[in-house]
């Protein structure tokens, strides 16, 4: 897009410089000077303005990242104090336990547990991590995290019901799947966490070099 925004402005100046076209053609060249005013504004205008916004609120974007780390931190495991943040993970079940109502339970409870600790960090920091810095990925981890934890849900409902209708019992396959969904929910709290760190991390280098 700016090569070939420059490219644009370059054609024009070069046709003003060596011929006397704008001047033949008034509307032609009013049109082409706006053009040229739009391409810079776009081009380098708006993100001088968007780095220069991106620096000034950089304190409190990595302030909101790191609260969203630490909302994702194992208390257990975790030694925030130090900046040592383990990720929660939730359980994988055992089709073979003896309390098994009481796990599916646990289970669902848990996975409610941690939407409302994510909708308690989306609440006070997403609008803001949407509108300042480069938080794409972040935000896409946190979207993907969420939605993973509705198939845990999911799941877990299903793997009820089935061992409802066949009188306690749940058949391997149901209990894998639902293992399948837990993996894959630790695996985008792993995830997340990493891209936290990581932009943090570059957080950091630019207030180091700004």
């Amino acid at each position: 897009m700016s090569l070939a925004a420059f490219a644009v402005i370059g054609v024009i100046l070069w046709l003003d410089i060596t011929t006397g076209i704008w001047a033949d053609l008034a509307v032609i060249s009013g049109l082409a000077g706006g053009l040229v005013s739009f391409l810079l504004t776009v081009t380098v205008l708006d993100r001088l303005v968007a780095r220069a916004t991106a620096r000034r609120w950089a304190p409190v974007n990595r302030l909101a990242l790191v609260e969203f780390l630490n909302s994702i931190a194992d208390d257990e495991h975790s030694e925030i104090s130090r900046g040592l943040i383990v990720p929660r993970k939730l359980p994988r079940l055992d089709e073979h336990s003896t309390d098994l109502t009481n796990d599916l339970h646990t289970l669902r409870q848990r996975v409610l547990r941690e939407r409302a600790l994510l909708s308690e960090a989306l609440g006070t920091w997403a609008q803001f991590l949407a509108s300042s810095g480069d938080n794409t990925f972040v935000m896409r981890h946190v979207a993907e995290f969420a939605l993973q934890l509705e198939r845990v849900r999911d799941a877990a409902l299903d793997a009820e019901d089935a061992r409802s209708e066949a009188g306690s019992k749940v058949t391997g396959a149901e209990f894998d799947l639902l293992n399948e969904q837990i993996d894959r929910c630790n695996s985008a709290m792993v995830t997340l966490e990493s891209e936290l760190r990581t932009q943090i991390t570059l957080e950091d280098k630019a207030a180091a070099f700004p």
